[in-house]
């Protein structure tokens, strides 16, 4: 399998966090400079709070994904799918099952990231950067959210469509939208600062169970490489 990079990566350095793209190899990612952001959308602030209030209602969630990375190219669109693990607050857990295998945890402190055929394990700090993720939308204090992002939303059909783009220059994402079915996330699409569109459809969704404390540990097995960063 060719080198990979990490879900956070294209989260935050993206879904993590994080929130979050697939993992690509160093191929999969065009080298050309990245396209200028457009103008941040009109902030709304009866949508800031209506998603705020939608997020803060839930204190865990649970489901499967299907993320769907588009590619330059025209080469086939990369598709993974895994877990999804969250809960308040800033815990995280992110497994990557098919087609390869990759672990990502944040435990309130550290983010941790396993690649077992690596025989790899990264361990960073988290840091304020965390704030502007999209992992942040379920794991975090959602209390910021409009400091962080101009946000907009439209019905589309029977799902509520919320648009959330960065007000930092430096983020390195241009824009994410959250898709919710009735109260269940039902979608997340991300754009980021080099133009590549990643979609992640959430499935079988279980919002505010009780989720042990050892989803949001993770320890390696022996004989694994630990990268300090």
């Amino acid at each position: 399998m060719p080198g990979k990079n990490t879900l956070l990566a294209t989260l935050t350095l993206s879904l993590a966090g994080l929130l979050a793209s697939a993992p690509l190899s160093a191929a999969d990612v065009a080298v050309k400079p990245a396209p200028a952001k457009p103008a941040a959308a009109a902030d709304d602030s009866a949508a800031g709070t209506e998603l705020a209030q939608r997020l803060k209602a839930m204190t865990s969630v649970q489901a499967d994904f299907t993320q769907t990375s588009q590619l330059s190219g025209g080469r086939q669109p990369q598709v993974v799918t895994g877990t999804l693990s969250a809960r308040k607050p800033g815990l995280f857990r992110w497994e990557v099952r098919q087609p390869y295998q990759q672990l990502i945890v944040a435990d309130g402190k550290d983010i941790r990231i396993h690649d077992p055929d690596l025989q790899q394990m990264t361990i960073r700090p988290l840091g304020d950067e965390w704030a502007q993720t999209p992992a942040l939308l379920f794991s975090g204090d959602v209390s910021g959210l409009r400091q962080q992002f101009a946000i907009s939303r439209r019905q589309n059909g029977a799902l509520t469509e919320f648009t959330l783009t960065p007000k930092a220059k430096d983020a390195v994402f241009a824009g994410v939208t959250l898709q919710f079915k009735g109260d269940e996330p039902f979608a997340m699409k991300l754009d980021d600062s080099l133009g590549q569109k990643t979609s992640i459809e959430f499935f079988r969704v279980k919002r505010n169970g009780k989720l042990a404390d050892s989803l949001f540990k993770l320890v390696p097995p022996a004989g694994t490489d630990i990268i300090r960063e």
